[in-house]
């Protein structure tokens, strides 16, 4: 007579029930430890720890953070982190092996990193998102009205009046030479995101004040809009 301690790893939780089910009968069902996701922090730190082995910074920070926001929030699935990474690596030798042979039109970084734009083209490669491709052909002012409310709904502000979303329309127009279109236009524009699910406009009763808010994932935005050096430091 021996003890055997068998210990098995299984994606997925029911297992043993689906192609083991006589070790209940026998009075052996396994007993079943479940590892919850990563959490957009841990993804981050290990990332991070990974990156420490490097003699040279190979990723911005702010690259890192994109990557892990989004996968937690798709899966929470480390390996999956770690190829998006890998992806993005590739797309920046791509780069550097394109520019190479051609003359240097002006100064480069002597120290290439994977930057947000990178990150971005990763990402929108292994998680395919119909939101993405919305948001990508909407005309460009309405693309700058979505750009503005993943400003403007950072950190705990979810929402914002019609008023208040247009002031940081103008401004952001303003900043980049560009004509802002009018309240009544602009109104109008968000009414249109609203029906195609990307901003929510609440309807107030009496004489409240319309009210703005997000219905999509920042990260989502970030990828359709960063491959765009027009909205890159809009949203950093």
């Amino acid at each position: 007579i021996f003890n055997m301690l068998l210990i098995g790893v299984a994606n997925a939780i029911d297992l043993a029930d689906r192609f083991l089910p006589k070790l209940k009968s026998l009075n052996c069902k396994p007993m079943v430890i479940t590892f919850r996701a990563y959490s957009n922090d841990q993804i981050l730190r290990i990332l991070q720890e990974r990156c420490m082995v490097f003699p040279y910074v190979a990723f911005q920070p702010k690259a890192l953070e994109l990557c892990a926001r989004k996968v937690a929030a798709a899966s929470g699935d480390m390996r999956k982190a770690l190829c998006v990474c890998r992806s993005a690596l590739e797309i920046l030798e791509t780069e550097i092996r394109g520019t190479s042979g051609q003359e240097s039109q002006g100064p480069t970084p002597d120290d290439p990193v994977v930057r947000m734009d990178h990150m971005a083209n990763a990402l929108s490669k292994t998680f395919k998102s119909p939101v993405v491709d919305t948001i990508q052909s909407l005309p460009q002012h309405q693309q700058i009205i979505v750009c503005c409310a993943a400003k403007a709904f950072r950190g705990c502000k979810k929402d914002a009046t019609i008023v208040e979303l247009n002031k940081l329309y103008v401004e952001l127009c303003k900043s980049w030479t560009i004509s802002p279109a009018g309240i009544t236009e602009f109104t109008n524009m968000c009414t249109v995101l609203n029906d195609q699910g990307i901003l929510k406009i609440d309807q107030p009763r009496g004489n409240k004040v319309k009210r703005v808010s997000l219905r999509v994932d920042e990260t989502d935005i970030t990828f359709a809009l960063q491959g765009k050096r027009f909205f890159r430091n809009c949203l950093l």
